[in-house]
C-alpha cells in the first residue's frame, strides 16, 4: 500500500508541469476598456447630439402661437389661426383650414412678429 501511495503522489508534479500555462489577465481588461471606449464614442457623436435635437424640436413645438407660419411634415403651408393642448388650427387658404396634430408640425418658417420687423427694417 505505501508504495501504491508514494507512486500515486509522484504522478502529481508531472501533471503541474505537463499544464498550460495561466492566460494573462491583462486581456480582460483591454477588453473591457474597448467596450468602454467604444460606448463614450457611440454616446458623444449619437446619442448626445439626437437628445439636443430632440430638445430644440420639442420648444419650437410647444412655443407654436397664433400667426406663426409653418411647413407642415407633409410640405403643406399655412399659417396657425388657433393652438389647442395637442393640435393646432391651420389656415392654408381663403376657405381651408386643417386640424393637424403638433408633432406633424415640420418647422416654423416665420414667428409672428418678426414678418413686420424684418419689412421696416
Amino acid at each position: 500500500m505505501n508504495s501504491l501511495l508514494t507512486s500515486w503522489a509522484s504522478l502529481f508534479p508531472l501533471a503541474e508541469a505537463d499544464a498550460p500555462p495561466k492566460a494573462p489577465t491583462y486581456g480582460l481588461y483591454n477588453g473591457l476598456l474597448f467596450i468602454l471606449v467604444m460606448f463614450a464614442v457611440l454616446y458623444f457623436l449619437m446619442i448626445r447630439p439626437q437628445r439636443k435635437r430632440q430638445r430644440e424640436r420639442q420648444g419650437m413645438i410647444e412655443s407654436l402661437k397664433k400667426g406663426d407660419k409653418i411647413i407642415t411634415r407633409g410640405g403643406i403651408h399655412g399659417t396657425i389661426t388657433l393652438v389647442r393642448d395637442h393640435d393646432v388650427v391651420v389656415k392654408v387658404d381663403d376657405n381651408c383650414k386643417l386640424t393637424l396634430a403638433k408633432a406633424g408640425v415640420a418647422q416654423v418658417v416665420a414667428r409672428e412678429g418678426e414678418g413686420a420687423e424684418k419689412s421696416k427694417s
